[in-house]
């Protein structure tokens, strides 16, 4: 006699795929993207730089890479917190408020999406995000998503997303960050690169 159980038979139900992510909360994962030569420093002061790379367009966004360098003395500010939104080992009041990284994009029909936004989570009607359409509800204004990257003391690297895909017309980006010196910094672009990118992107598994 085996002193061991036997292990539980498998399930009937078989595998099933984990259900897709909405598509203003992040890049799709199953698109090759059209890519854009774009190396933009978004603001610069004597000790802080924030930049902007390797953007990635797809027929329902832009991905991107923000990057913020930073010399000198720290400030006793965490620089991964600061641009990973927390955990914060200060105060969150009205001043940090103010002096904080803050960064986004003004489309050409008016619409703005910055990384200081509230939550659109908080904005869907179910709370409890559990239901069935939940995938399918978009909300009525554009919105800049921080994903993931990393980084050390002086030099962090984070992906956003930004949802939807602009436009024509001019694609503005501003950038902000008052504790490091940098002032309101504006930058004027054609969004058509990026469409004609998008253009190009083409699905990882075409149909058969």
């Amino acid at each position: 006699m085996d002193f061991f159980p036997d292990p539980p038979p498998p399930s009937d139900d078989g595998e099933h795929d984990d259900p897709p992510q909405p598509v203003w909360s992040n890049a799709p994962d199953d698109v090759v993207p059209g890519v854009v030569p774009l190396e933009l420093v978004l603001g610069r002061s004597e000790n802080a730089v924030v930049l902007l790379t390797g953007v990635r367009a797809f027929p329902t966004g832009l991905a991107m890479t923000l990057g913020v360098r930073i010399r000198g003395r720290a400030q006793g500010h965490d620089l991964n917190a600061e641009v990973f939104d927390g955990p914060y080992a200060h105060s969150m009041g009205p001043d940090w408020q103010a002096g904080r990284l803050k960064w986004g994009f003004e489309l050409a029909d008016g619409r703005r999406a910055t990384n200081v936004d509230p939550p659109v989570w908080d904005e869907q009607p179910n709370q409890d995000h559990q239901g069935a359409d939940d995938r399918l509800w978009q909300p009525d204004r554009p919105v800049l998503n921080g994903g993931g990257g990393g980084g050390g003391p002086r030099s962090v690297d984070r992906d956003y997303w930004l949802w939807p895909l602009p436009p024509v017309g001019q694609l503005k980006l501003v950038c902000q960050w008052m504790d490091r010196g940098i002032e309101t910094t504006v930058h004027e672009l054609d969004a058509q690169p990026f469409l004609d990118a998008a253009a190009r992107a083409q699905p990882v598994w075409p149909s058969l």
